[in-house]
């Protein structure tokens, strides 16, 4: 077989197993507008620690563009290349758009080498049974960290929205604290920043604006950074 013969045949070859690759990932049915995380790192050398942020709509950054995002800003000020598995609606138990939970994203976490994992707490679970909420964050935790013994676990509470959260939603993020301290994780308590502040949301004063990503992506900075996370 000739050179030109032998070029050919592996670049069909690729070209090939590309199609299948987006074949198997891709998502047959619509979904809205920045409902789901994109999967996929920044570009970058391999020596910059790899991070992986799970959460929801907040943590995707519904809304504003994706380097927007309070998880890309921590990612941008801390030097990580971030893999955003969010997804608008999940939580551990309560389901986002596409009916999957935070279980989903630690699954497809597992593929992944991350360096470091965000988990966020989230106001989508403040009306679920306390009692499923706990035993499906206990046992995600446990998976990520069986899977990733070396890796460093950061949780956060809730982000809440301009008016007063709910009791409810401290219960959750004293659930998530126990379950990612309970593997050696750290938990940063974020408060909340967004409280009394339209300016800083959306329309539905849910969402963060732009500016109220950064103000969220500062706190977290500010809490992370006493803790020395060094590889």
């Amino acid at each position: 077989m000739s050179t030109r013969s032998i070029r050919a045949t592996v670049i069909v070859a690729a070209t090939a197993a590309a199609f299948l690759l987006v074949g198997c990932t891709a998502t047959p049915t619509p979904h809205p507008v920045a409902a789901v995380g994109t999967a996929v790192a920044a570009p970058g050398d391999g020596s910059r620690p790899e991070v992986v942020a799970i959460g929801d709509s907040i943590a995707f950054g519904k809304g504003v563009q994706p380097d927007q995002a309070w998880p890309a800003l921590v990612a941008h000020a801390r030097n990580w290349r971030l893999t955003d598995l969010a997804v608008s609606g999940s939580g551990f138990v309560h389901p986002g758009w596409n009916g999957t939970t935070f279980r989903q994203q630690v699954d497809r976490a597992l593929a992944l080498h991350p360096d470091y994992i965000l988990i966020a707490a989230t106001r989508n679970d403040r009306d679920e049974d306390p009692t499923t909420v706990e035993r499906n964050c206990t046992e995600m935790l446990g998976q990520l960290r069986d899977a990733f013994p070396d890796a460093h676990i950061i949780g956060t509470t809730a982000i809440w929205g301009s008016d007063k959260p709910p009791a409810t939603v401290e219960t959750i993020d004293r659930i998530a604290e126990k379950a990612v301290k309970d593997v050696g994780g750290s938990f940063v308590d974020v408060g909340f920043p967004l409280v009394g502040h339209p300016e800083w949301l959306q329309a539905d004063q849910i969402h963060p604006n732009a500016l109220g990503q950064d103000v969220v992506a500062k706190v977290i900075e500010a809490k992370i950074a006493p803790l020395n996370l060094a590889l």
